[in-house]
């Protein structure tokens, strides 16, 4: 409201100007005119006196115009400044949550791949448990949040999963097998002996197939591998046969 007054304001005061230049002009050319008249006894074309009155208006509206579109296109390229600038911060901004949400996610990948790291904590496959289970929930509001564009909705979606990952890592930690009942602690230690021996590498093709076995039973009812653990498993269990097979040198 105020700004529509000043802006009527400022027009009125110009058309005011403007029309006082006009008339000062024409005083002064009417002056100029009756001077020549009366020294030389000639008097200025009739259409001079139109164009008098006329040029100061048409020059300051002129001006005026120039002006006020100098202001526009101002505008224009300050917005248009603005909006690259604000692409350019949001771009950044996405890359960045990117790359705090793939760390995030490598982190929580070693449960998924890591025997070992499962043996000693084996309640980061108990998807029952509320504090595991909230990871798998922060894990899926990262993947809605990545389907729009809003950089902070995913920069809200990575903090969400790196606090449940820390508290379920804790968690995870102070139960360590404490939950588990002494025959399948038991169990657990004998899968670690067989997993050290497939890693180690020097065993025979059979003594691998044979920790490999032992391995598998001593986890089942108590560890669900995930399928890049069991495919990692099988891939260690490959490549030390093949160690095994392998003839020595002398």
């Amino acid at each position: 409201m105020l700004k529509r007054i000043v802006r009527k304001v400022a027009a009125a005061a110009l058309v005011l100007f403007a029309f006082t230049a006009g008339m000062l002009v024409l005083a002064v050319y009417a002056l100029i005119s009756f001077a020549a008249w009366t020294i030389w006894g000639v008097a200025p074309p009739a259409y001079t006196f139109a164009l008098a009155f006329a040029v100061p208006p048409l020059a300051i509206g002129a001006l005026t115009g120039l002006v006020i579109g100098a202001q526009r296109t101002s505008r224009a390229l300050r917005g248009r400044r603005t909006a690259r600038a604000e692409a350019q911060a949001r771009a950044g901004s996405w890359e960045a949550a990117c790359r705090r949400r793939d760390s995030s996610l490598v982190a929580w990948s070693r449960y998924e791949t890591d025997v070992a790291l499962l043996i000693d904590y084996p309640v980061m496959t108990d998807y029952s448990d509320p504090v595991i289970r909230e990871v798998l929930v922060a894990m899926q509001g990262i993947r809605e949040a990545e389907r729009g564009s809003d950089p902070a909705r995913l920069h809200l979606a990575v903090d969400r999963f790196e606090v449940a990952l820390r508290t379920a890592e804790n968690y995870a930690r102070r139960c360590g097998q404490s939950k588990l009942t002494d025959q399948e602690r038991s169990k657990l230690a004998t899968a670690r002996t067989a997993l050290n021996l497939i890693l180690d590498g020097a065993a025979s093709p059979s003594e691998v197939d044979g920790a490999y076995r032992s391995l598998r039973g001593s986890l089942r009812g108590i560890i669900d591998l995930p399928a890049p653990a069991e495919a990692g498993l099988e891939a260690h269990a490959r490549h030390a046969r093949m160690l095994g097979t392998a003839p020595v040198r002398a």
